[in-house]
């Protein structure tokens, strides 16, 4: 006989899965518990760009789900991780509500950029402005 695995973790994406907008999927919250009550390490994951994990975990508790702030790991954490761990100035080109994730990150003479779900922010000026810088940090490299 095999030996039965014993699960140890569980990774949820949130939108579509926990929540729809600002509705929660029907069943989720108590599937939620279940998982909790079964003694699984349960993280949340997002790759959404729209907003800070702030306001996320607002909506989430909103909906009445018992989640953590710890427990969400989004695309704003990886980029910020990764801002951090090479030490650059980042041009945000993302949502306002998505600044509060950036919060500290020195952005002046930015030597990167980072680009998420911002309408607002594609347009010809913003996004020949961080060509140009690219081509600047390219040239001063050589």
């Amino acid at each position: 006989m095999a030996a039965r695995r014993v699960l140890k973790a569980v990774l949820v994406d949130l939108s579509g899965t926990l929540h729809i907008e600002d509705a929660a999927v029907p069943g989720a919250q108590e599937a939620l518990k279940r998982l909790r009550a079964a003694s699984v390490m349960v993280r949340f994951v997002t790759n959404t760009t729209k907003e800070s994990k702030r306001d996320l975990l607002e909506r989430l508790r909103k909906l009445e789900f018992d989640i953590s702030e710890e427990e969400i790991f989004t695309s704003l954490t990886a980029a910020r991780n990764l801002i951090e761990q090479r030490q650059v100035r980042p041009m945000l080109l993302v949502d306002d509500r998505a600044l509060p994730d950036f919060t500290g990150v020195q952005t002046h003479d930015p030597n990167a950029v980072v680009i998420g779900l911002a309408p607002e922010h594609f347009h010809y000026q913003l996004l020949n402005e961080a060509f140009r810088r690219k081509q600047q940090e390219k040239n001063s490299n050589s």
